[in-house]
Order: C-alpha cells, then structure tokens, then sequence
C-alpha cells in the first residue's frame, strides 16, 4: 500500500466510524502534521540525503537502506532514512483525547479505525489453548468493506 491508497481507502471507510459507533473526532490530515501509525514501504515516499557515513547504516535494518546507485556527479551515495509516518494532506482521520493522569492525543487514519474494528468483531480466544485467533479470513480491501457491511445489517 502506498499513501495515496491510504488515502483513498480512508475516504471510503471514513462513513462508516459513525455508524460503528466511534464518537472520536473526524478530521483531515495536514501535511507534516499527523501520524497514520501504519507500515508503508513504499520506496518512492522515503526521505533521501547523502551522506559520508554511510558505513554507519546497515542494509538490512529499518532505520536506513543504503541505496546501491548514486546519481551521476554525487560526490556521496544518497541514504534513504526513514519510511514515511505522515499521511498525505486531506487523508480522513480519527482522533481523541486518551488517559487519566496524563491525557494524550491518539489518532489514526479512518481505515486503520476500520480494521481494527472489524478485525475485532471476528477475534475468539481459547482458553485451552490460551491463545486468540481470528474467526474469519480477508482476502484483501473488499473483504473488509464486506464484512463491515455485513456486521452493521446484522445489526439493525
């Protein structure tokens, strides 16, 4: 997945919180402001600059991928360094005020909030074997709208 798919899918899903009952705010994301608290490894969102210490940087770890080519004339190879934690400006979120002694702002993309909601609505857990478990398996983003649709007729 990439941001503008973030944000299109957050879009779509962004009806449905009301309906689920999520009474967090909705609003839309600022650029360089918020946080949409998701994996996304898309390589053409990465921040780049070149480095001399690139020894420093490991291959393989997540806090920075050496880029195998440099562009012609650089004088030192460009360091990709950190995937992208903001969503694109407009992508729908969900946020509130979460804590007792020290309340703090939680947010998350409209879609993250979907997921999570209907990944819960189809979670057992077996005390036998004192694991938990998901009843029910997505194929991919259709799934999820399905299932969403399902469990709000379900119901009404």
């Amino acid at each position: 997945m990439n941001l503008r798919t973030l944000k299109k899918l957050s879009k779509r899903a962004a009806p449905y919180l009301p309906r689920i009952g999520d009474t967090r705010t909705q609003f839309l994301a600022e650029k360089g402001e918020n946080f949409h608290g998701l994996i996304i490894r898309d390589m053409t969102r990465l921040e780049r600059c070149s480095s001399v210490h690139t020894d420093v940087i490991n291959k393989q770890t997540h806090v920075g991928i050496i880029s195998p080519k440099c562009r012609v004339g650089t004088r030192y190879p460009h360091v990709h360094l950190s995937l992208p934690s903001h969503p694109l400006k407009g992508t729908p979120m969900v946020g509130g005020v979460s804590g007792y002694y020290e309340p703090e702002w939680d947010e998350e993309t409209a879609w993250g909030a979907l997921v999570n909601w209907v990944y819960g609505q189809f979670f057992a857990y077996d005390p036998d074997k004192d694991e938990a478990y998901c009843t029910r398996r997505f194929s991919g983003v259709g799934a999820i709208f399905r299932a969403a649709d399902e469990l709000l007729s379900n119901s009404n």
